[in-house]
C-alpha cells in the first residue's frame, strides 16, 4: 500500500492537470465567444452536441446552456417515446443551487407494457447525458401528488453525481440499461416497417411523421410476426390475424381488446439514429 504522502502528491498532480485543461477549455470558450455570431454559434452547437466536450464543460462550469435549458433539451429528446405511451413530462422547476429538478407526469401510461420503464430508462438516460450535474429528480403525478423517491445509479463518467428519480415505491428497480445505437433509420419512410435484430431479438421500427417507434416483432393476438403487416398512418395491422394497433399510443389494440404490442424504449439521437434499451429488448 502506498504511503499517505505518495497519495497526496498524486492527488495534487491530478488537481493541477485538471486545472490546466480547465483553463484551456475556458480559453477555447472565450475564443468562440469572440467569433462572428453565426460562426460562433455553429462551433458552440458542435461543442455542446459532443458528449465528451459537453461533460467537461459542465465539470468546469463553462457550459453555455444553463441547467434548465439542458434539462429541457433532454426532455425534448424523449418526448416522442413518452407520447407513444399517451404520456408526457412538464418541467415545473429547476433549483440550480441544490441541483433538484421537479417534473410532472402528464397523460396516462396505463396498459402500456413498458410504462414502468418510461421514467426509469428514457427520462433517466436523457437527463444523465444532458445534465449529469443534477442531484435529484422529483416527479409529481398527473394530479400534482408527489411520488416517493428512490435512488438510482448514474453512469456518467465526467460527473459522478448521485441522482434520485421519483417513482412509485411499489415498482421494482429497473435493470441497469445498456443503450444500443441503431443506425440508418433516416431512410425509413412512413408506411414501411424495418426489421432489425438486436441482442438476438427481432425489433420492428416504423415512422409516423417525424417520430420513430420500436416494437418487438410479435402480434399479441396470434403470436405471428408483425413485420410483414400494413402500416396506415399510425395504425398497424397484423398480416396474419388482421388485429389493429396504434403505434403512437404504445401499440394499444384498436379492436376493443386488452392486448397491445410490446413496445421497446428508445431515445432519438438525430440524423436517423436511435438507441434502444437492451434489457427491454432481451427480456421476454
Amino acid at each position: 500500500m502506498s504511503e499517505p504522502a505518495v497519495w497526496e502528491r498524486a492527488e495534487e498532480a491530478v488537481g493541477l492537470v485538471t486545472e490546466l485543461y480547465g483553463a484551456g477549455l475556458a480559453t477555447i470558450v472565450d475564443i468562440v465567444r469572440q467569433m462572428p455570431a453565426a460562426q460562433g454559434q455553429v462551433v458552440a452547437d458542435r461543442m455542446i452536441d459532443d458528449d465528451l466536450l459537453a461533460s467537461l464543460l459542465i465539470l468546469h462550469g463553462l457550459h453555455p446552456l444553463d441547467l434548465r435549458e439542458r434539462v429541457e433539451r433532454a426532455l425534448e429528446r424523449v418526448r416522442p417515446y413518452l407520447g407513444s405511451h399517451g404520456g408526457d413530462m412538464r418541467l415545473l422547476d429547476v433549483d440550480e443551487v441544490e441541483g433538484v429538478v421537479t417534473l410532472r407526469m402528464l397523460g396516462s401510461c396505463d396498459g402500456c407494457p413498458s410504462s414502468s420503464v418510461t421514467l426509469e430508462l428514457a427520462v433517466r438516460q436523457a437527463i444523465e447525458e444532458s445534465a449529469p450535474d443534477v442531484v435529484r429528480i422529483e416527479v409529481e403525478g398527473a394530479e400534482g401528488k408527489e411520488l416517493a423517491s428512490q435512488p438510482v445509479a448514474v453512469t456518467a463518467d465526467a460527473v459522478a453525481t448521485p441522482v434520485q428519480l421519483s417513482r412509485k415505491p411499489s415498482a421494482p428497480p429497473a435493470d441497469e440499461a445498456k443503450w444500443e445505437p441503431v443506425y440508418g433509420l433516416h431512410g425509413l419512410v412512413a408506411g414501411r416497417l424495418d426489421l432489425v435484430e438486436i441482442e438476438g431479438s427481432q425489433v420492428v421500427f416504423c415512422r409516423v411523421g417525424k417520430e420513430i417507434f420500436a416494437y418487438r416483432d410479435g402480434c399479441p393476438e396470434c403470436a405471428a410476426p408483425i413485420h410483414g403487416g400494413r402500416l396506415s398512418g399510425e395504425v398497424l395491422a397484423c398480416p396474419s390475424c388482421g388485429a389493429s394497433f396504434d403505434v403512437r399510443l404504445g401499440g394499444r389494440s384498436l379492436d376493443g381488446r386488452a392486448s397491445h404490442l410490446d413496445a421497446i424504449p428508445l431515445v432519438h439521437e438525430g440524423g436517423g439514429t436511435v438507441r434502444v434499451a437492451v434489457p427491454a429488448v432481451a427480456a421476454g
